[in-house]
C-alpha cells in the first residue's frame, strides 16, 4: 500500500510537472511578452522617384503624379496622397486626398487647381506599421497671377426653379432649359458652361476623358474641370413658390468659437408635381475644401427641386441674456455691388455635389466679435435690387434635426423669414 502511494505521489508529481510544461508553451504561444504570432510590423519605406508634372493632353489645370515603389522597408497596403496650396505641414490629416491600392504608382489630379497658384503633394506609403511620405513636389498652372484666379466651376447636376425669372448672377432669363443642343443654351442662368467655356466645346454635355476617376469599377468625370454638364431647370416667374427651408448643419453641429470661420449655407426645396431630370453625382475623393464628386453621366428623373430666389437676405444680429435682439452684426442682399466678391458676400453658388446653395464665410479671425449668441436670420424681402421684383416665394416649413437641444433649432418665423441662434465660445 505504501508503495501505491508512493508511486501515486510520483505519478501525480510527473503530471503536475507536465501540466507546468505545457500550460508555459501555452502561455507562451497565445499572448503577453512571449507571443511568437504577433509580429511588430515594419512601416515601409519612401516612395521613390516622386514627381508632378503638367499632365500631357489633359489642359493647363491638370497635373499627373508618379511615383515608384520604396526599396526598403516591410511592404506597402496603400499609398496615400495629401495636397496643399502651402509647402508645411502637408502631412496632416486635413490635407488628405485620397487612398490608393499599392499597386497604383499614377495620379492625375485636375480638379480644382488655380492658374498662378501653386500647389503641394507629397505621397506616403502605408501599412499596418505607419506611414512614410516622399518630400513635397509641386505644380504651378500658367497664367493667373496679381490675384487673378482662374478655374473651372462646378456643375449643376441637380434641379432648380428661378423662381423670379432671373438666374443666379442676376440677369433675366430668356430660354429654355437644353439637355444635349449646344445652341439652345441659357447663359443668362449663370450656370455652366459660360459663353467662353461653350466657344470652345464641340458638343453639351461635354465629358472630357481626361477628367476621369474610377470607383468601384465605374467610371466618373470629375466637378471643377473642363467636363460640362447641367441639370434640369425652369422659369418660374408668376407661379408662387412655396418651399422647405435647410440650413446647413454644421451651424448645429459644430462648436464654434471667436477663432472660427463659420460657414452659413441655407437651401429652399420644393416638392415638384412633374418630375426634373437632374445628374447622378458621387463624392469621389477628398475632405472639405478638396472633396471631389463627379458623374458618371447616368441622369435621373426627380421630384425635388431646388428653388432660387433673388430677393434672399442674410442677416447677423446679437442676442443678449435676456432673448433681446440687439446690434446688427451682418446685413446682405445678393447682388449688392458694394461688397467685393469673394467668402465675405453673401451669394447663391453651385457646391460640390452640384446643388444649388446660399452661402456666406463668417471669418472671426477677420472680424472679431465678442462672444455670446447670435441670430442668424434668412429672409424674403417684399422687394429685391437690382431686379425689382416682388417676393414669389414662400417658406412653408423649416428642416429641424431628429434629435439634440431644441432650444438650439431652426425656427420658422413667417412665410417670408426664419433664424437659428448660435453660441460662440471664447
Amino acid at each position: 500500500m505504501k508503495t501505491f502511494q508512493s508511486r501515486n505521489k510520483v505519478l501525480v508529481s510527473m503530471v503536475a510537472m507536465l501540466f507546468v510544461v505545457l500550460f508555459g508553451i501555452m502561455a507562451s504561444g497565445c499572448g503577453g511578452g512571449g507571443d511568437s504570432t504577433t509580429q511588430t510590423v515594419e512601416a515601409p519605406g519612401m516612395p521613390t522617384n516622386f514627381t508632378v508634372v503638367a499632365t500631357p493632353s489633359g489642359g493647363a489645370l491638370s497635373a499627373t503624379l508618379s511615383w515608384s515603389a520604396p526599396t526598403t522597408g516591410g511592404n506597402v497596403t496603400s499609398y496615400e496622397i495629401y495636397r496643399s496650396t502651402t509647402a508645411a505641414n502637408i502631412f496632416d490629416p486635413a490635407n488628405h486626398l485620397i487612398s490608393l491600392p499599392a499597386t497604383t504608382h499614377e495620379f492625375i489630379d485636375n480638379a480644382g487647381l488655380e492658374r498662378g497658384v501653386t500647389t503641394y503633394w507629397i505621397v506616403a506609403a502605408k501599412n499596418a506599421g505607419g506611414e512614410t511620405t516622399t518630400l513635397p513636389q509641386s505644380y504651378t498652372p500658367p497664367g493667373g497671377g496679381a490675384g487673378e484666379v482662374v478655374t473651372y466651376g462646378n456643375n449643376f447636376a441637380a434641379a432648380v426653379i428661378f423662381a423670379d425669372g432671373y438666374g443666379i448672377g442676376g440677369l433675366p432669363i430668356d430660354g429654355n432649359w437644353t439637355e444635349n443642343n449646344l445652341s439652345l443654351i441659357d447663359y443668362n442662368t449663370s450656370l455652366r458652361p459660360s459663353v467662353t467655356e461653350a466657344s470652345t466645346l464641340t458638343e453639351f454635355p461635354y465629358f472630357d476623358e481626361n477628367t476621369t476617376f474610377v470607383l468601384d469599377g465605374v467610371t466618373y468625370y470629375k466637378q471643377k474641370t473642363a467636363s460640362t454638364w447641367q441639370g434640369e431647370w425652369k422659369n418660374g416667374a408668376g407661379t408662387p413658390q412655396h418651399v422647405t427651408a435647410t440650413w446647413g448643419d454644421n451651424l448645429i453641429s459644430q462648436t464654434l468659437n471667436t477663432q472660427s470661420i463659420i460657414r452659413i449655407e441655407m437651401v429652399l426645396t420644393e416638392t415638384l408635381d412633374t418630375n426634373m431630370t437632374s445628374y447622378k453625382m458621387v463624392s469621389l475623393y477628398g475632405t472639405k475644401d478638396v472633396e471631389i464628386y463627379g458623374t458618371d453621366k447616368t441622369t435621373y428623373e426627380t421630384n425635388t427641386s431646388f428653388v432660387f430666389a433673388t430677393n434672399a437676405h442674410l442677416r447677423i444680429e446679437e442676442v443678449d441674456a435676456n432673448g433681446t435682439v440687439g446690434a446688427t452684426v451682418v446685413d446682405q442682399t445678393l447682388f449688392d455691388s458694394t461688397i467685393p466678391d469673394g467668402p465675405g458676400k453673401f451669394a447663391a453658388e453651385i457646391n460640390v455635389a452640384g446643388n444649388l446653395t446660399y452661402g456666406y464665410v463668417w471669418d472671426l479671425k477677420q472680424h472679431p466679435v465678442p462672444a455670446g449668441t447670435y441670430r442668424i436670420t434668412f429672409l424674403l424681402d417684399n422687394t429685391s435690387m437690382p431686379t425689382g421684383t416682388f417676393n414669389n416665394t414662400y417658406i412653408d416649413n423649416v428642416t429641424v434635426p431628429v434629435e439634440g437641444d431644441p432650444t438650439t433649432f431652426p425656427v420658422l418665423d413667417s412665410t417670408t423669414s426664419t433664424h437659428i441662434d448660435i453660441t460662440i465660445h471664447q
